[in-house]
């Protein structure tokens, strides 16, 4: 499981046999207050900032992206390990994407229009909706009543959303499977690959950003696309991580190996910045590099 998931999943549990997406809805009516022998122990409604009081240190993740509201439960029984849910409506499909990518280390389609599962969570993302549905201890029981849940919530959630359209620009060859990122908060550009302590490429929320990871973990190169409102952005960032890296790039020698021995590029498409870091080779920068512009 990657860091970020285990740095920002927090413990909570809520489910609703009917659409929990209006936001004039009292979603907690719906909720059963009686589970098979578990029942709720603790009743969970944050809005916006308000989350940093569930979750301090880890309300950042969810606010990047745009968070509207999270409901939830915990659900308790004798003898049994206390299940637990988070609903999280972000403003967009895409920002729950988002959120969904920073947690996830692989794809599968059990529920929502994305999910990942073990014996003792699940999650997954479906239109405006980040779900968390997790178990203190795998056991059988609790295993079945996870996927009971999320089933539940998942049918629950009639509409379906959008992928961020730039996740559309990722050439498949050589892409680690769910080794990407979807981001508009620069603060999370450093989740896989340091780049810089401050927003060196003018990340906002007005921008899409994905960062992807590319071949063997013994050879791995990482590839930054960010989509801004104009070319004169996308070329004022470039100028910036330009003259960071490889200030003596040029037409001629786009491509440059770095101080500490791996290669590196980056170019502008119309409104589009991309560059690529931690290139084992040249050869395998200017691969990844042609295809995207062939």
């Amino acid at each position: 499981m990657n860091r970020v998931w285990k740095s920002f999943l927090a413990v909570c549990l809520c489910f609703t046999p009917v659409a929990i997406f209006a936001q004039n809805v009292d979603v907690k009516k719906h909720l059963p207050e009686q589970l098979g022998a578990y029942h709720v122990a603790e009743w969970l409604d944050y809005e916006g900032e308000a989350l940093y009081d569930y979750i301090n240190g880890g309300a950042e993740l969810y606010l990047s992206y745009g968070l509207k509201t999270m409901v939830g439960c915990k659900y308790e029984g004798d003898g049994l390990p206390e299940i637990t849910v988070e609903i999280y409506e972000m403003t967009t499909s895409e920002n729950a994407y988002g959120v969904y990518t920073q947690s996830r280390d692989k794809e599968e389609d059990d529920f929502g229009q994305g999910s990942q599962s073990y014996g003792d969570f699940i999650l997954f993302w479906k239109d405006r909706y980040y779900v968390i549905v997790r178990a203190m201890k795998a056991t059988d029981e609790s295993t079945a009543t996870l996927r009971r849940i999320a089933a539940t919530i998942d049918g629950a959630i009639t509409q379906t959303g959008q992928k961020p359209a730039i996740i559309a620009d990722l050439p498949q060859k050589n892409l680690v499977p769910a080794g990407f990122l979807y981001f508009h908060h620069y603060v999370w550009l450093n989740a896989y690959l340091f780049i810089a302590d401050y927003n060196i490429v003018n990340i906002s929320d007005s921008t899409d950003a994905v960062l992807a990871k590319y071949g063997d973990a013994d050879a791995r190169c990482y590839l930054l696309i960010v989509d801004y409102n104009t070319a004169e952005d996308a070329q004022k960032a470039h100028n910036q991580l330009k003259e960071k890296f490889a200030p003596e790039s040029d037409a001629q020698r786009p491509t440059i190996q770095i101080e500490d021995g791996t290669w590196f590029t980056t170019w502008t498409k119309d409104d589009h910045l991309y560059a690529i870091f931690n290139g084992a080779t040249q050869q395998q920068t200017e691969d990844l590099f042609h295809s995207i512009n062939n």
